[in-house]
């Protein structure tokens, strides 16, 4: 330490004796040294941290890279929802020069508070989803990840046809998700509206009859004066019935017995008098 310091003192005597100006020189060309070296420091770390061509200068990141140019989130920069410190930074650029792997290995998770920071900061840029029917159910009753259903292969945003069944057990068995033939083609998400806000999940009346009001031979068996207004899953239940027929048993036990003789109800359906929907008393 002591020598240390006396060559130290020895540098700053020599300093002393030069003349004025090789001293502002020496200084302009420190503070020249040290302006560039920030300024090529700042340059790099952006270039890291924000620049998405650096996570492509992997080669094994051409595939994830291909998929996010054309997705939704293509104006999005890497770094604004995969965040990864320094140390974990640094630990996959040694992982890939030393052992060059052939294929990305799991890195930089997506927790669904970073979803939340765009699609529930109120910016209508971004699709809007704190008060929808599926988000309320998904993320915030069940604490579901969002890329669970919104990324089941990388930088691919949107739902797949299957990707209900990945949870939903029933399908994943292989069984028929919904039974009523006329139905079965339809995705969850056409009568589970995820998007309706302030909304359970389960369809409500007004999600079937935006569908079957739109057929033709359907279209006026819903009056508004009709009494049943309440849900149409009270009755249908499109997950357990082949057809869509309604026992109507099931809730009416014990009809008035001045109009409906005990023999009368063992033989003649219901429907027969009360018109499906319309439930008028026919003649």
């Amino acid at each position: 330490m002591k020598r240390l310091r006396a060559r130290f003192g020895a540098l700053a005597q020599r300093i002393r004796v030069w003349p004025r100006p090789v001293k502002a020189g020496v200084l302009i060309l420190g503070v020249v040294i040290v302006a560039v070296a920030i300024y090529q420091g700042t340059r790099g770390y952006d270039y890291v941290m924000n620049n998405p061509t650096f996570c492509r200068s992997c080669h094994t990141m051409e595939p994830a890279w291909d998929r996010w140019q054309t997705s939704e989130h293509r104006k999005v920069s890497c770094h604004n929802c995969h965040e990864a410190n320094v140390i974990a930074s640094a630990r996959q650029v040694i992982t890939f020069v030393v052992r060059q792997p052939h294929r990305v290995g799991k890195h930089a998770v997506v927790p669904k508070e970073v979803c939340a920071r765009c699609h529930e900061s109120g910016n209508p840029q971004w699709r809007q989803v704190a008060t929808t029917a599926g988000h309320v159910v998904h993320a915030e009753q069940r604490n579901i990840q969002c890329v669970v259903c919104h990324a089941p292969s990388i930088h691919r945003f949107k739902p797949a046809v299957a990707v209900c069944g990945t949870c939903h057990v029933a399908q994943t068995r292989g069984e028929r998700v919904v039974k009523i033939r006329a139905m079965a083609d339809q995705h969850c998400t056409d009568c589970h509206q995820f998007l309706r806000p302030d909304s359970p999940l389960r369809p409500v009346r007004q999600t079937c009859l935006g569908c079957h009001q739109a057929i033709p031979k359907q279209a006026g068996l819903w009056p508004k004066d009709a009494p049943m207004q309440f849900a149409c899953g009270a009755c249908h239940r499109p997950h357990e019935q082949a057809q869509p027929v309604v026992v109507c048993t099931k809730c009416h036990e014990k009809p008035r017995a001045d109009m409906h003789p005990a023999s009368t109800l063992a033989t003649t359906p219901c429907k027969t008098c009360h018109i499906p929907h319309k439930w008028r008393f026919g003649q």
